[in-house]
């Protein structure tokens, strides 16, 4: 894998965990529900729907191809954002 496929998988991971700490902070009163059947099937479609999304996109990019320092940027980029901006959480 040549230096600028990686540079781009590994900017697009970490737009995509900003974007996934986003929309989870968006959504997180219909993630969250007291009706438990609820919670389960919209936690289960995010998920799903994000990962299909990812790995899409991450095919397009660089064949579908993972290491491992995909995960820990993906899990900084989603972390800084919820430290960053944890005071915007849509309470509507």
């Amino acid at each position: 894998m040549s230096l600028i496929i990686q540079i781009r998988v590994i900017a697009f991971t970490f737009l995509f965990g900003l974007y996934i700490s986003f929309i989870f902070n968006l959504l997180y009163k219909i993630l969250f529900t007291k009706n438990i059947i609820i919670n389960f099937i919209t936690n289960f479609l995010f998920v799903i729907l994000n990962s299909i999304l990812y790995f899409y996109l991450l095919f397009m990019i660089d064949s579908g191809r993972i290491h491992i320092y995909l995960l820990f940027i993906f899990l900084i980029s989603f972390f800084l954002y919820n430290l960053l901006f944890k005071k915007i959480r849509w309470n509507g």
